[in-house]
């Protein structure tokens, strides 16, 4: 689904006027409709689906929500078809069994959500943990037809692990993850912040640095826009950063156009993180103190960092992401 397509469903999903639309509907946030989460009820956990019947295979498509969410004023959301960008915000379906079936994925006892740390197995038992669903016996990692599932080994069909994709374990996906939420960030990132070109140029730089992820290039495109704003983004090949100046206006307490409760937990994580080298166990602390029952914290043990790293990334719900090596 391109760009226009996407804006066209938002619109016939709900009446907004054209400038709330380019102000919530950014590239950036339209790649976390997957999320599948609202705001609107934010201690919800995963979806759990018993049976689940996926995605048909054959292209890149569906991920593990098939609807997605945006925040407009108050948490109200709208709904629109999932949008598929680049490789960051895939899903992971986490199941108790996994069938094919003329070309069609059937899942059991299964939980979807977001990659937290870019390790599958690990991100499912988290995801199941929210659920208050069991773990999984001897979970296996596979990849088929381009979404990602961890399924208990006894029950995956020999068929079905032989026709995996054995390509997709060679992705670093905890750097791509790293990534995502350095460029979707609320706290210090473009999401929050308002940078010019220059600056979301330098701010691109340093994480793709973060991540590992040096080789990729950062290209600087034009902009239909007039806002003050650059946007920053993954681009459509997969393995490069746009950075789009004046592509929106600057998102504000009274906007309308997010719910004030992501912009309190990004000035909240602002004030607390400022000018301090925490360890990410103390960091894991203070994000939590932060934002309590009204988003989910995550903690990722990265020795390559001086201090620890806090991203905020708003997909429905808010998702915190703490970085950063066990001493300072």
């Amino acid at each position: 689904m391109n760009d226009h397509e996407v804006m066209t469903a938002l619109g016939s999903a709900r009446p907004v006027d054209d400038e709330t639309l380019s102000a919530v509907a950014d590239r950036h946030a339209l790649q976390a409709l997957r999320e599948g989460i609202t705001m609107t009820d934010r201690h919800a956990p995963p979806t759990v689906e018993t049976p689940r019947r996926g995605r048909r295979l054959g292209g890149r498509g569906l991920t593990a929500g098939t609807l997605g969410l945006v925040l407009v004023g108050g948490g109200v959301a709208v709904a629109a078809s999932t949008w598929d960008r680049g490789p960051l915000l895939d899903g992971i379906s986490c199941a108790t069994a996994l069938e094919v079936r003329d070309g069609e994925v059937t899942l059991v006892g299964s939980v979807s959500g977001p990659s937290r740390t870019g390790d599958d197995v690990v991100d499912c038992a988290a995801l199941r943990s929210d659920a208050g669903m069991p773990p999984l016996a001897d979970p296996e990692a596979l990849t088929i037809g381009g979404a990602r599932y961890v399924v208990a080994r006894a029950g995956v069909p020999a068929a079905v692990r032989a026709s995996s994709d054995p390509a997709a374990g060679k992705v670093d996906r905890a750097a791509l993850v790293s990534l995502d939420a350095a460029l979707a960030d609320w706290v210090d990132g473009p999401q929050g912040g308002c940078f010019t070109g220059v600056e979301a140029e330098r701010y691109a730089r340093g994480a793709l640095g973060r991540a590992g992820l040096p080789q990729w290039m950062v290209r600087v495109v034009a902009s239909g826009s007039a806002g003050p704003c650059a946007g920053v983004e993954v681009g459509a090949d997969g393995h490069s950063v746009e950075v789009t100046p004046g592509a929106r206006e600057r998102i504000e307490h009274g906007s309308g156009t997010v719910d004030e409760t992501v912009l309190d937990a990004a000035e909240g994580l602002r004030r607390a993180v400022a000018g301090r080298c925490l360890g990410v166990r103390e960091a894991e602390a203070v994000a939590r103190g932060v934002v309590g029952s009204t988003g989910r914290v995550v903690a990722v043990a990265d020795e390559s960092l001086a201090c620890a790293d806090v991203d905020l990334v708003v997909g429905g719900a808010m998702e915190v992401t703490v970085r950063g090596p066990a001493t300072p």
